[in-house]
C-alpha cells in the first residue's frame, strides 16, 4: 500500500515539475515577445505592432491588413469591432502564434485555390466566387444560397462580407462537416423508409 501511494506521489511530483516548466517556458516566451515587439511598453501588443511580430516570423514578408485582423480575432477569442485600436494581451500570445504558424504551413495551398477563385484579385472570396468553390468541393453540387450563408456566418471572422486568405480553412472544414451531416440525415431516412415499406404500407395496389 505504502508503495502505491510513494508512486502515485512521485507521479504527482513530475506532472507538478512538468506544468513549472511549462510556465517557466511560457513566461519566457512572454517576456521575449515583449522585450522585442512592445515598442510602447503599454504591456500588450497594438495592431502596429502585432503586424511587425507576424512579419518577422515569416522571414520579413509582410503580413497583410486581413491577416493581421484575423490573428487578432483569433488571439482574443471574439470579432473586435475596431481593429485599428484592438491589441493582443501577454496571455493570448500563445495563441496568436499557433493560429499564425498553422496558417503559413497550408499558405501555398491557400493561395493556389485564391488564384484559381479570386477572379478579380480582390483577395476575398465574395459569395459568388465562395459558391464555386463549395460547389467543386461537393462533386459539381452547387450550394444553396441558406448554406453559402451559413458558411459564411461561421468562417468570416474578420466580418467583412467575404472569405479571405486566412479563413479558407475554416470555410472548407465547416462546409465537409455540413455535407457530411447532410449525407448521414438522407442515410438515416433512406432507412427510416426502407424499413416502413417492407412493413407493408408502401405497397402499390
Amino acid at each position: 500500500m505504502a508503495t502505491l501511494i510513494l508512486i502515485q506521489k512521485r507521479k504527482e511530483c513530475a506532472r507538478r515539475r512538468e506544468l513549472f516548466e511549462k510556465k517557466r517556458e511560457q513566461r519566457k516566451f512572454v517576456k521575449d515577445v515583449l522585450s522585442s515587439w512592445d515598442s510602447s511598453k503599454s504591456g500588450d501588443l497594438s495592431y502596429e505592432e502585432v503586424s511587425k511580430w507576424l512579419s518577422s516570423i515569416a522571414q520579413g514578408q509582410p503580413a497583410t491588413e486581413d491577416e493581421i485582423k484575423w490573428v487578432i480575432v483569433m488571439a482574443n477569442q471574439k470579432r473586435a469591432n475596431d481593429f485599428e485600436s484592438a491589441s493582443i494581451a501577454p496571455a493570448e500570445f500563445s495563441r496568436a502564434i499557433e493560429a499564425w504558424m498553422s496558417y503559413r504551413e497550408c499558405k501555398r495551398e491557400i493561395d493556389e485555390i485564391f488564384q484559381k477563385y479570386d477572379t478579380d484579385s480582390s483577395g476575398g472570396l465574395d459569395r459568388t466566387q465562395l459558391t464555386n468553390l463549395l460547389g467543386e468541393l461537393n462533386d459539381g453540387a452547387q450550394p444553396t444560397e441558406e448554406e453559402v450563408e451559413w458558411v459564411l456566418k461561421h468562417a468570416d471572422v474578420i466580418g467583412n462580407g467575404v472569405i479571405t486568405k486566412p479563413e479558407l480553412a475554416k470555410a472548407v472544414s465547416v462546409w465537409y462537416v455540413h455535407v457530411a451531416e447532410q449525407e448521414e440525415s438522407q442515410r438515416a431516412e433512406q432507412v427510416n423508409s426502407s424499413k416502413f415499406c417492407s412493413a407493408g404500407p408502401c405497397t402499390v395496389q
